[in-house]
């Protein structure tokens, strides 16, 4: 009878340890699963550009000077106005949206005036100070530092007056110095003249707006404080394309728009809504809408204003006036797989440990 328990229970204990090892086999099969598809799933969202992610950069060599920018902020429906001259203030063009959410009046993106000066902003962290919340707020801000106007709030606005009342990054810096900066700390501004100096303006870790000087031949700006790397979007596929492709600049020959057309093309994102090239020496203006660089609007700054105060919407604006750009330069294939080549190596090689790790586990198993 003793004999009959154990062979039962040997018998009845194979099917049992044998559910056992079908349900380690399930367990590990699902943890592979989802290792994978977390995998997957952190692939492309590192893959995605978030909304905001403008692209800024200048560059001169000798007596040419380019300022390219791709915005990535408001909807398609993007709009160009020529402001011109008054007896107190220069002429210029900005681009922007008529939907741009602002509290206060409208909010250029980025421009260039008949003096040669152009800037244009990216977003950042905020990191200083907020925005007054109720008018008594504003009004003491407007008091206290001795602000023009309310709109003086708004970086768009900031960056009009100085286009307004300057001609040279010289003097847009003695410009800045006048004012307390601090509820710009959500902002970033790079600006450049027709002489080739360039600056950026940034909110610094020590609670201030500082500027930063141009040395070299380019100074690039994204969506990281260039100040504090860690606030914003670092590291930075379209910074590290923009430096990349910026450094091959040593000579005249190598800066022209056709090059600056293909660094737009290599650091545009999804949601890039129009693109531009100023060329300050020359006083034109490059146009782009919605990362389709097969087709471009060219203005002279100078007959623009001529024609008085006046606006495009930018989409039929192409339509009706844009041509096919000259000489256009294909976009590096090593812009475009790189930062791809990387999200796979690095899917690769973790999906190779979670399977290795699995069946050490598995084998220790069997020998246990």
């Amino acid at each position: 009878m003793r004999m009959k328990n154990v062979a039962k229970k040997k018998k009845t204990g194979r099917p049992g340890n044998t559910r056992a090892v079908n349900q380690i086999a399930r367990n590990d099969a699902s943890f592979v699963l989802m290792m994978v598809c977390g995998l997957v799933v952190f692939m492309l969202i590192s893959s995605v550009e978030f909304e905001g992610s403008c692209t800024v950069f200048t560059a001169s060599v000798g007596d040419t000077v380019l300022f390219g920018n791709n915005e990535d902020v408001g909807d398609k429906d993007a709009t160009v106005w020529f402001v011109p001259a008054t007896e107190t203030t220069y002429g210029w063009v900005y681009f922007g949206f008529h939907d741009y959410p602002v509290q206060i009046g409208k909010f250029p993106m980025g421009g260039m005036n008949d003096q040669g000066l152009c800037f244009d902003i990216t977003s950042v962290p905020a990191t200083i100070r907020p925005l007054p919340e109720t008018i008594e707020e504003a009004l003491q801000f407007i008091e206290q530092y001795n602000l023009s106007s309310p709109t003086m709030f708004n970086g768009g606005v900031f960056g009009e007056r100085i286009l307004e009342n300057c001609a040279t990054v010289e003097e847009a810096i003695q410009f800045v110095e006048q004012y307390d900066l601090l509820f710009y700390g959500e902002y970033q501004f790079l600006f450049a003249d027709r002489t080739g100096d360039s600056m950026v303006l940034c909110p610094s870790p020590h609670g201030k707006m500082e500027v930063i000087r141009k040395e070299g031949v380019y100074q690039v700006i994204t969506n990281f404080n260039v100040l504090n790397p860690a606030l914003g979007q670092f590291p930075c596929r379209r910074h590290d394309n923009a430096v990349w492709m910026l450094k091959k600049i040593e000579s005249e020959d190598d800066l022209t728009v056709e090059y600056f057309t293909s660094i737009l093309k290599g650091t545009h994102s999804g949601g890039t809504t129009y693109s531009t090239i100023y060329d300050p020496v020359n006083g034109e203006v490059y146009l782009y809408n919605y990362h389709n660089f097969d087709w471009v609007v060219v203005f002279d700054l100078e007959d623009e204003l001529e024609e008085g105060y006046h606006s495009y919407e930018v989409p039929p604006l192409l339509k009706k006036r844009g041509q096919k750009p000259p000489n256009q330069l294909e976009e590096p294939e090593e812009l475009l797989t790189s930062s791809l080549n990387l999200r796979y190596a690095i899917f690769t090689i973790a999906l190779i440990l979670v399977v290795v790790t699995l069946l050490w586990k598995r084998r220790e198993r069997g020998v246990n």
